[in-house]
């Protein structure tokens, strides 16, 4: 057989909902003036005695009798917000939050906050039921912290009547309903430094943006000068202050409707209307603005309000016309909006960068607050969509108007005026964020700011998008005027393009010209150092000049006195042939080809040694060469360059030089006139192939120590049925009817001696001429 037993509740219940819950003096003034709101006051008045050691709320609200002490007041979790019957008989008290009969609070603990600011609480309260007295009450919270074992019925208070409420230091006491809570014994210390945050929270709390006119609320410090900013009402003016200095959007969403309106610095951008996407808010309105805070915006807020804007917060919810905290505090991330701000700094809104408030009014129960009165709302369908419409359609909205519009001109970032707005480039921002709306489903742009299609240039293809998209809202609407615009619009566009066009035409044929003449500079700067150098050759240095020339002259004679004594020989053999016998004319003629080999060396040999001295002749002047030894230390890059550049270029006769160096710099010893003869030889070689144009490039080696040389031209190459490819480089051997066979055979005998050589290029076709040259760095 079962026995039924009810709970018992013991005393310490009331710091459970008391002390321990409400922690925060700041919140537990706050959970009293809430109280007055839902009690229909217009006037809430707060004074602070330090010298009484009190604390006094006064409200003009509709008070209470003997029967709602009793039967609301002192029943411990009981809200007659929540089921509906605090409405009877409140007559026009509701002005505030009539249209969806909300409450601030709805839990039936807020009462319990007076136990945290004080030990005593003596309430008085007069209802029109009672219009002659006041009804008073004295709690003794002390009472029940006695011993827990006590039950919490068992702990009685003490109710009363009075014949009015009690005299106030500078409060005014109600002339007819309303309420006055006398908390003593305070646990806090109270002093203008703690009244001013108060006040400040409570600015926060209540209305940060000053726009609530239905409810004062009003603070006095007792024993302070009357005209002491603590004594007055709370409030600013901030919101009105930053409307014209920055970038706002403002939403609502009611009806089935979300409609927009953004707002640049006084300037309507555009206002939209779309069907409402959140079922879930169907019987709530939603309304918010939220305002970017750039830099002069953020100046000015911390002017007015003596702190910074960050400290003061970000985005702030209301609910039923008080805040939901902590949202919008300076750590608060209840959006998201630092998350996404580490994602790209240059591409998100973080809380630092906006300010706003978002005003919900809804039926009891729809959002529900955390009974902790510091974690904002209890997480569910109808929160989550909350968030999410305050997300996408207000910040998500305007982050996409300030990345796009006003973050690309730096100089728009310090303006507190829209002249930066005027600009062509401006416009055709705002003009693809426009088209871009146009282009959304069941969006309707019900304005927008016309003077975005007063452009003088604007050529991008997004810009033309975003005028097509425009005459289809101008042909709905049947708007003749805006489509004579855009057409105007269009057709200086393209005006400007066709103008653009032929000036970029007549800035590329400048641009080649100038190139021309810059290079035809340079290489007369180039032939101007080599003239001057020319021009400084001093004594000794000539005498050495003069020493290496005798020493090819030399050779030459040599050379020329041995080739003239073997004709003379070959001609004292001929003169003698006729008194020869018939068999002693083979040994003739076998003398006599020695001595024409002997001869073909000699002129080979006489014809190197002058190709040495032309170049002395036209390049040494010109080098600091050690001119005994005719090699130099040195970048073999640069000399090539000042060669090609100086000595081969503009001769006015084909084939044209090309040199090309995909080696910066190469440090080595090399003798400029043989390598002088090894260019002249190729040039010469592709002169007689009929080449237009010879390339020379310089290029790394697979071998250490070793510079390629590619060349190459486009001459007609190797006629492989009259030439063997593989003897070309063979003393006198020649695939020309009056070729010497000397020019590649001098290339390769010179190259040879500085421990390089020449090879055709693998890569190449066989019928052309196209040669590898290896160079090391060090000479032989």
């Amino acid at each position: 057989m079962s026995i039924q037993r009810p709970f018992k509740v013991s005393t310490h219940l009331k710091d459970v909902i008391g002390r321990d819950l409400v922690t925060n003096e700041f919140v537990a003034i706050f959970e009293l003036v809430k109280n007055s709101v839902d009690a229909g006051a217009t006037l809430i008045q707060l004074e602070i005695d330090p010298e009484s050691d009190a604390i006094r709320i006064v409200d003009d609200g509709k008070g209470m009798d003997v029967d709602d002490i009793a039967e609301k007041w002192l029943f411990v979790a009981y809200s007659a917000k929540a089921d509906g019957s605090e409405d009877d008989g409140t007559g026009d008290y509701r002005d505030k939050i009539k249209s969806v009969g909300g409450y601030a609070g709805s839990k039936g603990i807020g009462r319990f906050s007076c136990d945290t600011l004080g030990s005593s609480l003596e309430l008085f309260s007069r209802s029109k039921k009672t219009s002659s007295t006041a009804v008073g009450l004295s709690v003794d919270w002390e009472k029940f912290e006695l011993d827990s074992k006590d039950e919490f019925k068992n702990v009685l208070v003490d109710i009363d009547e009075h014949t009015d409420f009690p005299s106030l230091g500078a409060a005014t006491a109600p002339n007819g309903t309303g309420t006055v809570l006398e908390i003593s014994g305070l646990r806090h210390h109270w002093d203008e430094a703690n009244l001013k945050k108060l006040r400040a929270y409570l600015a926060k709390l209540i209305d940060p943006f000053g726009t609530t006119d239905s409810i004062n609320v009003v603070t006095y410090l007792i024993g302070s000068d009357e005209h002491d900013e603590l004594n007055g009402p709370i409030g600013n003016n901030i919101a009105d202050v930053l409307r014209g200095k920055t970038s706002r959007i403002k939403v609502t969403i009611e009806k089935g409707n979300v409609v927009t309106e953004l707002v640049d610095r006084g300037r309507r951008i555009y206002k939209i209307s779309e069907p409402n996407p959140y079922s879930e808010l169907d019987r709530c309105d939603v309304s918010g603005e939220v305002f970017y805070l750039n830099r002069s915006a953020k100046a000015t807020f911390g002017h007015r309000m003596k702190v910074t804007s960050v400290e003061f917060g970000s985005i702030f919810l209301f609910l039923n016309g008080f805040r939901i905290f902590p949202i919008g505090e300076e750590r608060d991330d209840t959006f998201g909006l630092n998350r996404r701000k580490q994602q790209g700094t240059s591409r998100y809104l973080g809380t630092r960068d906006v300010l706003g408030r978002v005003d919900v009014g809804a039926p009891p129960k729809m959002f529900r607050e955390a009974s902790s009165r510091d974690a904002g709302l209890i997480e569910d369908a109808n929160s989550r969509a909350l968030f999410d419409a305050i997300l996408e359609k207000m910040i998500k909205r305007l982050e996409r108007y300030v990345v796009g519009v006003n973050w690309k001109d730096k100089a728009d970032q310090g303006r507190d005026t829209p002249e930066g707005l005027e600009g062509d480039p401006a416009k055709a921002r705002i003009l693809q964020i426009v088209g871009g709306l146009a282009r959304t489903k069941e969006l309707e742009i019900l304005d927008f700011d016309q003077d975005i299609l007063d452009l003088a240039d604007a050529k991008e293809a997004a810009t033309e998008k975003a005028l097509s998209d425009l005459i289809s809202i101008a042909e709905r609407d049947g708007d003749t005027n805006l489509l004579k615009r855009i057409e105007q619009t269009r057709a200086r566009i393209a005006e400007l393009e066709k103008a653009e066009a032929e000036a970029r035409k007549e800035a590329n044929r400048v641009a080649e010209e100038r190139a021309q003449s810059d290079a035809r500079i340079v290489q007369l700067e180039k032939q101007s150092r080599y003239l001057a150098a020319s021009q400084n050759l001093d004594a000794e240095r000539i005498q050495l000049l003069l020493h290496q020339v005798n020493i090819y002259s030399g050779h030459v004679a040599s050379s020329t006195t041995r080739g003239l004594s073997g004709a003379q020989d070959a001609m004292k053999m001929l003169a003698d042939a006729d008194e020869m016998e018939p068999d002693d004319f083979e040994d003739l003629a076998g003398a006599l080809r020695k001595i024409l080999r002997t001869l073909m060396d000699d002129f080979s040999y006489i014809r190197l040694e002058n190709n040495r001295l032309q170049t002395i002749s036209r390049f040494a002047p010109n080098i600091k060469v050690d001119l005994e030894t005719s090699h130099i230390q040195g970048d073999i890059i640069e000399y090539l360059n000042e060669y090609f550049a100086v000595m081969l270029a503009d001769t006015g006769r084909a084939p044209r030089v090309h040199f090309e160096s995909k080696v910066d710099a190469l440090e080595c010893e090399f003798s400029p006139f043989d390598l002088a003869v090894v260019v002249d030889n190729l040039v010469d070689n592709a002169r007689k192939a009929k080449a237009q144009d010879i390339w020379f490039i310089a290029q790394p080696s697979q071998s250490k120590g070793k510079l390629e040389l590619r060349v190459s031209d486009d001459g007609q190459g190797f006629d492989l049925d009259r030439i063997d490819r593989d003897r070309v480089f063979e003393k006198h051997y020649t695939g020309t009817h009056n070729g010497t066979g000397l020019g590649l055979f001098h290339v390769a005998q010179v190259l040879e001696e500085m421990g390089g050589g020449i090879r055709f290029d693998p890569k190449s076709d066989t019928v052309r001429a196209d040669f590898i040259i290896t160079i090391p760095e060090k000479a032989k």
